[in-house]
């Protein structure tokens, strides 16, 4: 691997590149911001890094040597180079709108409708990072993200979207094999899928006796998604689950909403950018768009004022 202290100051190689290019000691300072003396200074720097000369001093012009011209069209190619790269990443950080969000969230809300945006927004490419692990977004790991808390993340705006609630979810398939889901007892027909913890305090919430349940669930799995199409598949349980992810379901007929009490997790989804860019096109854009989306049951509610816990995510 080169070295890289091996190399002569950058400095001194983009003032050769530019003499080169322009055969004049004096030219070259216009065009770099620098004096003629400075600009010899730095060629006479290089050559005696080097040990031999790069320039033939002429009355009005300089003329490279053999030598200054093998390194002339290296060193100008890879400037042409480095220009390019650096290029490129500015127009991909112009034009690549990069959005973190949790699993369930971007497969069945933001990946079914991302279209729209585009179709909106032709100017942007979308990439879509669907980690469960927290993207550093003021690092510029992502652009702008959803995340799941109180609202209050360091150096971050965060847009309230919509609160985080739980109630339980039937495939229709399941209220066909065992008849109607009346009452919270009429759940204990099924299989439980889904943290525990979330029914007994569902069951809390809706004012039913929770003594009847399981002492675990009968699957837990790492996403509500998996556990949904779980559910599907057996036919025989009931999942506790964020309605607003599979609104789609239930309006299809796929999924049956028995109650319409929800458990509030106290938590809530934000839209979360790096407040310092606030006004660049690609987020702005996003933010707007957003905001004006028609999120089933929960956009528009005004934020709730959450204790000063620490965030989730």
């Amino acid at each position: 691997m080169t070295n890289p202290h091996h190399l002569p100051p950058i400095h001194a190689i983009r003032v050769f590149e530019a003499a080169a290019r322009l055969g004049n000691f004096t030219r070259t300072g216009e065009a770099l911001g620098m004096t003629q003396a400075a600009v010899s200074y730095q060629i006479k720097l290089l050559e005696d890094r080097l040990g031999f000369a790069l320039f033939e001093r002429k009355a009005r012009h300089v003329e490279l040597t053999a030598r200054g011209r093998q390194l002339a069209q290296g060193t100008s190619e890879a400037f042409r180079m480095l220009e390019r790269t650096f290029r490129e990443v500015r127009e991909d950080r112009d034009s690549v709108l990069t959005i973190t969000a949790l699993p369930t969230f971007c497969s069945n809300w933001l990946v079914p409708r991302i279209g729209n945006f585009q179709i909106a927004h032709p100017e942007f490419a979308v990439r879509i990072d669907s980690r469960s692990e927290v993207v550093d977004i003021a690092g510029g790991d992502a652009d702008i993200g959803i995340r799941l808390g109180h609202g209050r993340w360091d150096g971050l705006e965060a847009r309230f979207l919509f609160a985080d609630t739980i109630t339980p979810l039937v495939p229709a398939r399941a209220v066909e094999r065992f008849g109607p889901i009346d009452t919270p007892a009429d759940l204990l027909k099924l299989r439980l899928f889904g943290p525990m913890s979330w029914w007994r305090d569902w069951f809390d919430n809706a004012g039913a006796d929770p003594s009847g349940l399981p002492e675990r669930a009968a699957l837990e799995l790492e996403t509500q998604s998996m556990e949904i199409a779980a559910a599907i598949a057996a036919g025989d349980a009931a999942v506790a689950v964020s309605p607003l992810y599979f609104a789609e379901q239930i309006a299809a007929g796929i999924l049956v909403r028995p109650f319409e009490a929800e458990l509030d997790h106290k938590v809530a989804h934000y839209l979360v950018y790096d407040r310092n860019r606030a006004r660049e096109p690609k987020i702005r854009s996003f933010v707007e768009w957003m905001l004006f989306q028609p999120m089933a049951f929960c956009l528009n509610q005004p934020a709730p004022a959450f204790p000063d816990a620490g965030e989730t995510v």
